[in-house]
């Protein structure tokens, strides 16, 4: 039985570091692979079309949702939040670079310009109207990553550990789009010159006319399209207003925002994070001795809970409520030594030593409780809910 249970161990960490290197080829090898891919495409002519379709494709799936991901790694925290220094939960001291509130006005027009890429890149022939506006699509979604890009450069060299790694692979998501678009858009004017010239197919009125002109002319590829950006812009502003986003959700995304190119907000000062030690012995103490029960809310974070801290900041709660002047006393030696201590307690052995010597105080505090408070239980269970005992009691 003893070896079975080594052998599902071994498995199950065979499995995990698997998956662990699997996530950082794909997170930090594989955005590079392509980059090195569209870059040959580019410069490279007699690559198949198949190649080059496939790989335009996978670089817009992935690039989209390694952006978010990167995005949400970064920060949390919106421009009206203050940020927390050295809050173990975030990786960085800034704030988010787009605002989470009109992130879907920025995912619709990435999306629409990755969409007329894509359809670009298929070099296949499409009606005049269309393939300007596919063209114009992809003008637009230039125009967007060259603000995408000097949004977030101004953080480029920021010392956070978190910014030096996903900064840089952001940026290169539009580096990528850049590429791509400069090689369809020459092929695209390729394509319909000769498609023009050697089919000699008369237009058959005048609006046909004259886009085929300026899609037999280079100097049209580059000026016409601007004036679809226009049409196209004005869906994508309709259907933000209809996903309640309003008609400025694109600009919102970048101007509501702190610390960053084009942040018009000011934030509130940053906080030093006091951290609880009796919260740091619940997150990092080992389970089978911390006993951690929930996920809870401290400050607006996140935070894992036990038996232990729920009784003791359950304690603390009765004597505000009973003896507010006698709790001013109890917490001022509290942050008098216990953020001390908290700083010491660094290893998962420490975590459940702290653990244990705490228990006759749990135990004293749950003798308090029981004593003076009549419900002690359910004023247990609503620590760290961000919800007090008095709204469940009635009259």
């Amino acid at each position: 039985m003893e070896f079975f249970d080594t052998l599902l161990e071994m498995a199950a960490h065979v499995l995990t570091m698997m998956i662990f290197f699997a996530a950082m080829f794909i997170c930090f090898i594989f955005p590079i692979i392509l980059t090195v891919k569209n870059i040959i495409h580019l410069v490279k002519k007699d690559v198949p079309q198949n190649k080059k379709q496939r790989c335009t494709v996978i670089t817009m799936v992935t690039g989209i949702l390694l952006s978010a991901f990167d995005i949400a790694l970064i920060s949390s925290y919106k421009w009206d939040e203050p940020v927390v220094i050295n809050e173990p939960s975030e990786l960085t001291s800034l704030h988010e670079p787009f605002s989470s509130d009109y992130a879907l006005s920025l995912f619709l027009f990435a999306l629409a310009a990755a969409v007329c890429l894509v359809i670009l890149s298929r070099r296949k022939i499409l009606p005049p109207l269309a393939a300007v506006l596919c063209v114009s699509g992809v003008y637009g979604g230039i125009i967007l990553s060259l603000f995408y890009v000097s949004q977030l450069s101004v953080n480029l060299l920021n010392s956070d550990d978190v910014c030096f790694l996903a900064i840089p692979y952001l940026i290169l998501f539009s580096v990528n789009y850049i590429i791509i678009s400069a090689r369809v858009i020459r092929e695209t004017i390729l394509l319909y010159t000769a498609h023009f010239r050697e089919n000699d197919i008369e237009p058959k009125n005048t609006l046909d006319r004259h886009l085929r002109k300026i899609l037999e002319k280079s100097a049209g590829w580059i000026w016409f399209p601007l004036l679809g950006i226009i049409p196209i812009t004005g869906l994508l502003i309709i259907l933000c207003i209809l996903f309640g986003q309003g008609p400025f959700g694109i600009i919102k995304a970048f101007t509501e925002t702190s610390d960053w190119a084009y942040s018009t907000m000011i934030s509130p000062p940053p906080i030093e994070y006091e951290g609880h030690y009796l919260c740091t012995v619940a997150v990092n103490g080992h389970e089978k001795v911390v006993k951690p029960t929930r996920l809870g809310i401290r400050h607006g974070v996140k935070i894992g809970v036990n038996r232990q801290l729920c009784v003791a900041n359950a304690f603390e709660q009765l004597i505000e409520d009973k003896a507010p002047r006698f709790h001013k006393w109890v917490r001022h030696v509290y942050d008098k030594y216990g953020y001390p201590i908290s700083k010491h307690i660094t290893t998962k052995l420490r975590a459940d030593l702290v653990y244990i010597a705490m228990k006759p105080l749990e135990w004293l505090f749950l003798i308090t409780l029981y004593l003076f408070d009549n419900d002690p239980e359910s004023r247990i269970a609503v620590q760290y809910t961000g919800r007090h005992v008095r709204e469940f009691m009635k009259g």
